[in-house]
């Protein structure tokens, strides 16, 4: 039993059929890929090609896919609980039910704020506003909050965008720290640059403390106008793993060993941004879901067949590429080594064709 479509289910799919009776629950057909997301919003892709289609995926590998959102587990009668009331049974089970956004950890963030995910629910807000922007009697507002590598990138594909509909916007990124904490300086230099040809304002060390309509609130109620606001920062995992018992982190990220098994309920894996490998974090990166994919499945099908079970490993230097609005890439692999260009963006643009390429052709389109 596979719960949730994030990347590491869908890698383990590609490879093919598993050896006993399977099935994938998951709350929507079309899974997005992290790393187009960006260029989706900047324009360079048409949405459908940064969505895996899970049905057509599940039907080329005899799998049998169920578009439901999974709410817990039974785990002493071994049953995933469905949000239609349905009780699946399950001889091995595995989440890959990815993370969400920590809106309840400010005031007002989850009333006002946009989320990047659910990206289904992002993507038509996003396309809302590109429909209304031409008719607002002003400049908008638009801030986005965090200011790693997802934030940054957003807000940069954002100005795009927009500078190539000659639409008027004021942008600002709001990070409670730095820019990209944990990248190389080289990185960051020239992230820096594009949100300056942008005019993106940058405010870092400030954290937001409040959320209303109109207005963030910085430290010492500093107010900062805004009219749209998205969110990048901070993720939680989901409620039901931990109140079915499975041991989690204060954040609610599922604990597992280096076999990828919860570390208190052996017929239970999980993987991706759900999991938090003990004895310590991993950052959370698209990388690590390539590299777990077929460990899962190697160990999945040894659990099945009690054999011995892989250990995995994560990986220490793995290449960081970040788009930066216009069709021009920054990277890094390591602390020190970095480099920026638009051949670089041609070879994100590879890779990222090159993952999709894995799974089936979409046969319909995604609602945004």
């Amino acid at each position: 039993m596979l719960a949730g479509g994030g990347h590491t289910h869908a890698l383990l799919l590609s490879q093919g059929p598993l050896p006993g009776p399977t099935t994938l629950v998951s709350p929507a057909r079309f899974t997005p890929y992290s790393g187009m997301l960006p260029g989706v919003v900047a324009g360079h892709y048409h949405s459908r090609e940064a969505h895996i289609d899970l049905a057509a995926l599940c039907q080329r590998c005899g799998v049998t896919f169920i578009e439901q959102a999974a709410t817990g587990i039974d785990r002493t009668g071994r049953h995933l609980l469905l949000d239609d009331g349905r009780r699946l049974p399950y001889h091995l089970l595995s989440l890959d039910i990815g993370a969400q956004p920590a809106l309840d950890t400010v005031p007002g963030a989850r009333e006002h704020a946009i989320a990047v995910k659910p990206v289904s629910g992002f993507l038509a807000r996003w396309q809302h506003l590109l429909a209304t922007l031409p008719r607002q009697p002003r400049p908008l507002r638009l801030a986005v909050v965090g200011a790693g590598a997802g934030g940054t990138e957003m807000v940069l594909a954002i100005a795009h965008a927009l500078r190539q509909q000659r639409l008027p916007v004021q942008l600002s990124l709001f990070s409670a720290g730095g820019l990209l904490p944990g990248y190389p300086a080289g990185v960051r230099r020239r992230m820096q640059r594009a949100l300056d040809h942008y005019g993106i304002a940058l405010h870092t060390s400030t954290p937001i403390q409040r959320v209303t309509a109109s207005h963030l609130y910085g430290e010492h109620e500093q107010p900062y106008p805004c009219d749209f606001l998205l969110w990048c920062t901070g993720a939680v995992g989901a409620a039901w793993p931990g109140d079915s018992g499975l041991s989690v982190t204060d954040a609610g990220f599922v604990r597992v060993q280096d076999t990828l098994q919860s570390i208190n309920d052996h017929a239970v894996f999980a993987a991706g941004d759900c999991a938090w490998p003990e004895p310590g974090p991993v950052p959370r990166a698209g990388v690590y879901a390539v590299r777990q994919a077929p460990v899962l499945r190697h160990n999945l099908i040894a659990a099945w067949q009690d054999r011995p079970l892989q250990h995995w490993r994560p990986q220490q230097r793995f290449l960081s590429l970040l788009s930066a609005g216009e069709r021009y890439a920054t990277g890094s692999r390591g602390r020190r080594l970095s480099a920026g260009g638009r051949w670089l963006w041609h070879v994100k643009d590879r890779i990222d064709r090159r993952f999709m390429a894995r799974f089936p052709v979409m046969t319909t389109p995604p609602a945004a």
